[in-house]
């Protein structure tokens, strides 16, 4: 049978309508040669986002409203973790390659070609392979990182226990989720479950890879101060460390002078404050953590 699509492309997204936007218009115009199924899973947004995708005639919605509840521990969390929210992507989702975007990932132009291009001859080749990650970078702050003072752009991905490749954005193989029964809906609130299934993976002979042509800039995160770091936050890493005791390997690969044009307006428009802020952290990272 025919492939409907070569590539399913999932994210979550809640009232963040024009970042949303703007990494759907990345995906689109990324110049992939096949057809692309777009699936956004919306925690019940309320800042017009469904009424935009509504409208969006290639783009697939579920809507999973989430909302903030007081669990059976006395913990504020969302109703559904990222986990659930995730899967149930993941598994109406048509193709065998599945790309994990966020909704403030910008990717740059052929990230999705040389991606799947790669991941599709190593899987032909009889290679084991679960997944691939995007090198990305936290704009604006990882333009220049410490030992890499000089680097005009620094890109990485990240490394976790028995230097497995982390998948904070790339691609899935859809057998490999299948195989090892998708994300973990049941231990982890939100923190960590991307290293779970990474560590899943890998533990079953399921290898994921740095897919080193491709590259994508992600919004840097509003740094939070320490005393309101949620709970389940902590748990989550608990928990992460109690299933996978094992020694980690370095943190990252990371990859200097990387000279790629990805157009992160959107940022600028949209997140001003998290761009400033970005710019405060490098400045931080180059001169205080020297």
């Amino acid at each position: 049978m025919k492939e409907i699509y070569q590539i399913s492309v999932v994210m979550g997204s809640k009232n963040r309508k024009n970042l949303l936007k703007a990494t759907i218009n990345s995906i689109r115009t990324n110049g992939f040669n096949g057809n692309i199924e777009i699936i956004v899973v919306d925690g019940g947004s309320t800042d017009g986002t469904c009424d935009w995708l509504a409208k969006q005639t290639d783009v697939f919605t579920i809507v999973q409203p989430n909302y903030s509840i007081v669990d059976k521990n006395g913990v504020r969390c969302k109703a559904h973790p990222w986990g659930e929210f995730m899967n149930i992507g993941f598994k109406y989702s048509h193709a065998d390659y599945i790309v994990m975007v966020s909704d403030d990932l910008i990717l740059a132009p052929g990230c999705l070609q040389k991606g799947y291009d790669e991941l599709r001859r190593r899987v032909k080749s009889g290679e084991k392979i679960g997944g691939g990650a995007f090198y990305f970078r936290e704009y604006p702050r990882h333009n220049y990182y410490r030992a890499y003072f000089l680097a005009s752009n620094y890109y990485r991905v990240i490394t976790i226990p028995k230097g497995y490749v982390n998948i904070n954005h790339g691609f899935y193989y859809k057998p490999a989720l299948e195989d090892v029964n998708w994300l973990d809906e049941i231990n982890y609130y939100f923190y960590c479950g991307d290293g779970d299934i990474t560590m899943r993976l890998n533990e079953k002979g399921w290898k994921t890879i740095p897919l080193n042509e491709c590259y994508a800039a992600h919004l840097v995160h509003l740094p939070v101060k320490k005393k309101k770091i949620p709970k389940w936050n902590q748990i989550d890493m608990d928990t992460f460390n109690k299933l996978y005791p094992y020694k980690r390997i370095g943190d990252a690969i990371k990859k200097a002078n990387i000279n790629i044009k990805i157009d992160i307006s959107a940022f600028w428009r949209y997140a001003l404050k998290n761009v400033l802020c970005g710019y405060l952290l490098r400045i931080y990272d180059n001169y205080v953590r020297k």
